[in-house]
């Protein structure tokens, strides 16, 4: 029996990923996350943005507390940013 096979357009991808409003929803949802993040942390939750919006690539990253020293609160709170994000369109 044969194998299906999935072969992605490659040229619509890549088209997908460098469209402004790809650009603009991973940044919304990255301050999206970053901001429930921030409200669940139960230290002061100092949270860093990483936006990057470049011609080949786009990426968001939301970068730990920098409140604490304590790495299970920050990923805790990580976590639930996660979760908080999730909504926002």
């Amino acid at each position: 029996m044969a194998r299906p096979s999935f072969r992605p357009n490659r040229r619509n991808v890549a088209s997908f990923l460098r469209a402004p409003a790809t650009h603009a929803l991973i940044e919304r949802k990255t301050r999206a996350a970053a901001a429930a993040a921030s409200a669940a942390s139960t230290a002061e939750g100092q949270f860093r943005v990483d936006v990057e919006t470049g011609d080949s690539r786009a990426r968001g990253a939301v970068i730990g507390d920098y409140s604490t020293g304590d790495l299970e609160v920050s990923r805790a709170a990580l976590l639930r940013g996660l979760d908080g994000a999730r909504g926002t369109d």
